[in-house]
């Protein structure tokens, strides 16, 4: 098991004894919405889907929001084999395809979300980077984002690294590629 899976494992076993132990509000904070009606919101919501506003359940998100991350950040990571290191990614940036890659990034790409480790922002500074042998990589840096192909983050996300970056094998090669394009976004 490698350290990603494992502390996501960890955290999840931690919000589900916290969740037993401080009942319903722990999960949930209710909330009034813009007309005054009282709305269940989601404590660890997942991304922004509230509009950024935390005041409405009061807790702290600790999933990397502020802060600029490490840039230019030096790391090596295994290289991808030359054959898929100078692949180019086939779709086009269409709005489509970089909603479907956020949505993938920022919840349902599966063994965990991108942003856990990376940040929803793609700083690097996720609520799990902390307990990896590597911070996970800073996708706003266009200096550093720059010097990667997209054949290299195509084999890094379906391979993974062992530094603690979890292979994603349960993504298909269309999914793969509209994360790729939506992290070229964070680096504009």
């Amino acid at each position: 098991m490698n350290q990603c899976t494992f502390w996501m494992r960890a955290l999840s076993l931690s919000l589900f004894i916290s969740g037993i132990a401080a009942g319903p509000q722990f999960a949930y904070a209710d909330a009034p919405d813009s007309a005054g009606n009282e709305a269940i919101q989601l404590a660890m919501h997942q991304g922004s889907p509230h509009g950024g506003h935390h005041e409405r359940h009061g807790l702290h998100h600790g999933m990397g929001r502020g802060g600029k991350g490490i840039c230019p950040q030096t790391r090596t990571s295994p290289q991808a084999p030359k054959t898929v290191y100078n692949l180019k990614n086939p779709l086009e940036p269409t709005k489509e395809n970089i909603e479907k890659g956020e949505s993938l990034y920022q919840w349902t790409a599966e063994p965990t979300a991108c942003k856990v480790c990376h940040g929803p922002s793609g700083n690097g500074m996720g609520m799990m980077a902390n307990g990896l042998q590597a911070l996970p990589r800073n996708f706003t840096c266009g200096e550093t984002m720059q010097e990667i192909t997209d054949g290299q983050m195509y084999w890094i996300i379906k391979n993974g690294t062992p530094t603690g970056m979890p292979p994603y094998p349960f993504m298909d090669e269309n999914e793969v590629w509209k994360v790729i394009l939506y992290i070229r976004e964070m680096s504009k």
